[in-house]
């Protein structure tokens, strides 16, 4: 697949445009973005995804690791170098959003070990700030799957609001369920909701909030979106059921290889 459907350059940015942080030196498993299935590695199957939505005018990859770059390079793609310092993607999306390199009304927050993400959910959650204009950012959120999941604490829940806003995040289970829940609950009906690391930021809110020092329950629940919440912005939410297996372990990796032989056995 070919990226020429896509506009780049600064002096075509449309009003949608995607950023993919991407690090080397990831804690559980190094190297991540670089790990190779068929001759392409993990962050070119999150690229090609991102190149399919409909929206972006714009793709960047934002790294701090010269084999990323070139890697990135290689395969077509834009890529920016950004400061090792960054605590977070989101402030390496924001050092390119205060460089003047990117002038996109809306920016999407990629996760960079995303290779199945659906590109029909990056279109979602830009579609949330293009259509209501009382949100500052917009995310995706998912039923939970199992009571485990309910309570496991890597699995971060999302409390919604009637009117699809965000009201808390948490790694713990809630909304509590004081009567009690068991394995054959319908959590969607519930309105229990994990929270998908998708965002969709307005220009001025990415670096409003970038500038901000971490929130009192930010360091409580190490959940940088509760900074946004603390600070008064207006997270809008949607519901997906595509939500894509993330690669955080060797484990997880190696699912995503096996998910691909079948499917490429499948089509053939």
């Amino acid at each position: 697949m070919g990226n020429e459907r896509k506009p780049r350059g600064g002096d075509c940015d449309g009003a949608v445009a995607v950023v993919i942080p991407a690090r080397f030196a990831s804690t559980r498993l190094p190297g991540k973005p670089l790990l190779e299935l068929d001759d392409k590695c993990l962050l070119q199957y999150v690229w090609e995804q991102a190149l399919l939505a409909e929206f972006p005018s714009r793709i960047i990859i934002a790294t701090d690791d010269q084999r990323i770059f070139d890697a990135a390079a290689d395969f077509g793609a834009e890529v920016q170098m950004t400061s090792p310092d960054h605590q977070s993607g989101t402030d390496r999306i924001a050092e390119i959003v205060s460089s003047g390199l990117l002038n996109a009304s809306v920016i999407v927050n990629v996760q960079g070990d995303e290779p199945e993400i659906d590109p029909c959910d990056i279109d979602a959650a830009a579609r949330l700030l293009l259509d209501d204009a009382a949100a500052d950012i917009a995310t995706l959120v998912t039923p939970i799957a199992s009571l485990d999941e309910y309570r496991n604490p890597n699995a971060v829940k999302a409390v919604v609001s009637g009117d699809s806003y965000a009201l808390y995040f948490s790694r713990a289970a809630v909304p509590f369920v004081r009567d009690g829940i068991d394995e054959a609950a319908d959590f969607a009906s519930l309105g229990i909701y994990r929270h998908l690391g998708l965002y969709a930021y307005r220009r001025a809110t990415l670096l409003e909030f970038s500038r901000a020092p971490q929130s009192r329950l930010e360091k409580l629940e190490k959940l940088e979106q509760l900074r946004a919440l603390e600070m008064g912005l207006r997270i809008k939410t949607a519901v997906t059921l595509n939500a894509p297996a993330g690669i955080d372990t060797e484990a997880d990796f190696q699912a995503f290889v096996k998910r691909k032989k079948t499917k490429l056995k499948t089509i053939r």
